[in-house]
């Protein structure tokens, strides 16, 4: 084997790993909003799923957001009934009971907001908006932001991707952290 014969045997075999690569350098700022974004990548005979984005946001808002008051009512209802309510609807239409919890979350800041800043509102102003009003406010910490956010972007998933799946136990588990930032932000709202 001569040296022109040996080296396009090594280009040869570098070339798609290379490009591969190269690929990814150049979108290697985007790759965690895609990865966040797929909920299943199935390659030949590996199959990874990316739900467990709406499990963490749960455990962090354990831990990032105090226990609402226990008379702590979410559109005329107490919370319990609400979370009876959104978990029936998670059986029938697991998007719609996301949406359904999110705007118990937005109900919530729009309430504590046009409180505590004695402003009237007069249309919904969009989650960004709503959450920069809350920490001008002095009403959300840095820890309970990052929960508003990945609630709002876990959202923004059920919105936007159609063929998104959402498992039972990932509602679930979103429905439990935006009703207690919803019961959060209503106790603050209600003290105010």
């Amino acid at each position: 084997m001569d040296w022109l014969t040996f080296i396009s045997k090594i280009v040869e075999a570098l070339a798609w790993p290379g490009a591969f690569l190269a690929v990814l350098l150049v979108i290697r700022k985007e790759l965690p909003a895609i990865a966040r974004s797929l909920r299943k990548l199935k390659f030949k005979d590996v199959e990874l799923e990316f739900g467990e984005a709406a499990k963490a946001v749960a455990s962090q808002a354990k831990d990032a957001v105090p226990p609402g008051k226990p008379n702590i009512r979410l559109a005329g209802q107490p919370k319990e009934e609400m979370a009876l309510k959104l978990e029936s609807i998670a059986e029938l239409a697991p998007r719609a009971a996301i949406l359904e919890a999110w705007l118990q979350v937005e109900a919530a800041a729009v309430d504590v907001v046009r409180k505590r800043t004695n402003t009237s509102l007069n249309s919904m102003p969009g989650p960004m908006r709503l959450r920069d009003s809350l920490v001008r406010a002095g009403v959300l910490n840095p820890k309970q932001v990052e929960v508003f956010e990945k609630l709002r972007a876990l959202r923004n998933e059920a919105v936007h991707f159609p063929d998104a799946q959402f498992t039972r136990g990932s509602v679930a588990d979103y429905i439990e952290a935006a009703l207690a930032m919803a019961t959060y932000l209503e106790g603050i709202a209600d003290d105010s």
